[in-house]
């Protein structure tokens, strides 16, 4: 049979001269390589970028984050000239688009996308007063469960609308010190109280804002650890309790029932029903005594087992005379 090429577009396999059921069989097993192919590339496919939104009435620190999405969307998509600005007015909702159409007159697609992103900010962010930031951001406190981390990470996003900074008087340039307030704005508002007087006595008072971080983890951290130790042992220490307590209550209950139940040998309570030979002879008034009866020792006559016995044979002594 003459040779047969792979029917898959670009592909340069190619069967010998064999036979049909060879060459059949050869193809077949090839097939698999392209089907193994199409599997992975299915698998190794990445989820589409969504598009980030803005809306009206926000604040600066909700344009600082679209932003940070717009960039990531461009850098993921690709996009350019008008294509971009066409996605970026996609990113405003019904009412802020409408404003943008009614504010330039018309269409802002022929725009750059710096005119259209400032166009944006003006009518997405209102105008909000520095120190009543400021204000707000003192004002924060750590939520109950709510770890370091994400406190810090509330605090900077109020801190980007407080414009902590100042003119350096050598050059031209402005000195931002948000993490500096940012670090004493932490500790003031930390939840735990331990670890916030633990972090006050702490030697080195110059730390940074992520040293404040790490040491406040470290903390917390500890204080997890312990909290599930102490959970454990007091789990152990409850179990051990019961154990004990149920043990005693046997005791108890033993010491109880031998002081209520009555002596095989002497009939009389406080010894128990059957003591050993160690303790009759100590308690039981019997012991050492030899009954009339059966003329067996150790027991009375009032509880003697053999005195049926001899009754009985006494009895039929009687009948028989």
């Amino acid at each position: 049979m003459p040779s047969v090429k792979c029917p898959i577009p670009d592909c340069d396999f190619e069967t010998d001269d064999l036979d049909a059921a060879i060459v059949a069989a050869l193809l077949t097993t090839h097939a698999l390589v392209h089907t193994a192919a199409s599997t992975s590339a299915s698998c190794n496919k990445v989820e589409k970028v969504k598009r980030p939104t803005i809306t009206s009435a926000g604040t600066s620190e909700d344009w600082s984050y679209f932003l940070s999405r717009w960039k990531d969307y461009v850098e993921a998509t690709k996009i350019k000239e008008k294509e971009l600005v066409i996605q970026l007015l996609e990113c405003c909702d019904e009412n802020l688009r409408r404003d943008l159409t009614r504010s330039a007159g018309g269409s802002l697609t022929d725009k750059s996308q710096e005119d259209v992103l400032t166009a944006i900010r003006i009518l997405a962010v209102r105008e909000e007063n520095t120190m009543v930031a400021r204000v707000a951001l003192n004002n924060m406190t750590q939520d109950r469960e709510e770890t370091v981390r994400s406190f810090g990470a509330r605090l900077r996003g109020q801190a980007g609308v407080c414009k902590f900074l100042i003119p350096c008087p050598s050059c031209d340039n402005e000195v931002n010190y948000t993490d500096t307030i940012l670090r004493d704005v932490l500790i003031r508002g930390l939840n735990d109280s331990e670890i916030q007087l633990d972090l006050l006595g702490e030697r080195n008072q110059n730390m940074t804002l992520e040293q404040t971080f790490q040491f406040v983890e470290a903390k917390e951290s500890g204080k997890r650890s312990a909290s599930k130790l102490l959970v454990s042992q007091g789990a152990e220490a409850a179990s051990s309790s019961y154990r004990r307590n149920k043990s005693a209550a046997r005791i108890v209950t033993k010491k109880t029932e031998k002081q209520e139940t009555l002596c095989t040998y002497c009939g009389n309570k406080g010894h128990g029903a059957k003591a050993t030979p160690q303790t009759r002879k100590k308690e039981c008034p019997a012991y050492g005594h030899t009954c009339n009866n059966c003329k067996r020792m150790n027991h009375f006559e009032s509880v003697c087992r053999g005195k049926q016995n001899v009754t009985n044979t006494k009895t039929e002594q009687e009948s028989a005379v």
